[in-house]
């Protein structure tokens, strides 16, 4: 298997497209979450508390700022494995959150519960996926090291 083949590398290319696409999920609803406060949520209708709008408001701006963090993880994906576990592993608690509140408050909109889909299912995937890039990263590191001794 040539060391640069999608197969040698367990799919780097792709997990780097794939990653930075999805990061464009939570840039885009976090911004859309400051500025227009709960009226983004799907299904919403009516007036919150002040002090509903200004919290959902600041938890938007962190969902915001995973984006930039994933995004720059990707030239050095191999490598940014405790970058992602950190920045996907928040998105996974907020999927925990998602699942305490249906429970709590019932059924979500749709595109909430295909939301947490992505976050408790997809989340779990790539950082597998990270990690299988990561070990293939170190393999091919091991046969150059060796050829660079000679």
């Amino acid at each position: 298997m040539a060391p640069h083949s999608p197969q040698g590398d367990r799919g780097r290319r792709a997990l780097q497209l794939t990653l930075g696409t999805l990061a464009a999920i939570p840039f885009a609803s976090g911004t859309a979450g400051m500025l227009a406060g709960p009226s983004a949520l799907p299904g919403q209708s009516g007036q919150v508390s002040a002090t509903l709008d200004s919290e959902y408001r600041f938890v938007n701006a962190f969902w915001l700022a995973a984006a930039p963090v994933i995004w720059s993880s990707l030239p050095r994906v191999e490598q940014r494995g405790t970058v992602l576990r950190l920045a996907l592993g928040t998105v996974f608690a907020g999927g925990i959150g998602r699942v305490i509140s249906w429970r709590r408050a019932g059924r979500p909109y749709p595109t909430m519960v295909a939301a947490l889909g992505l976050e408790l299912v997809a989340v779990p995937g790539l950082l597998a996926w990270q990690a299988a890039v990561a070990g293939a990263a170190r393999a091919r590191q091991v046969p150059e090291a060796r050829t660079a001794d000679r």
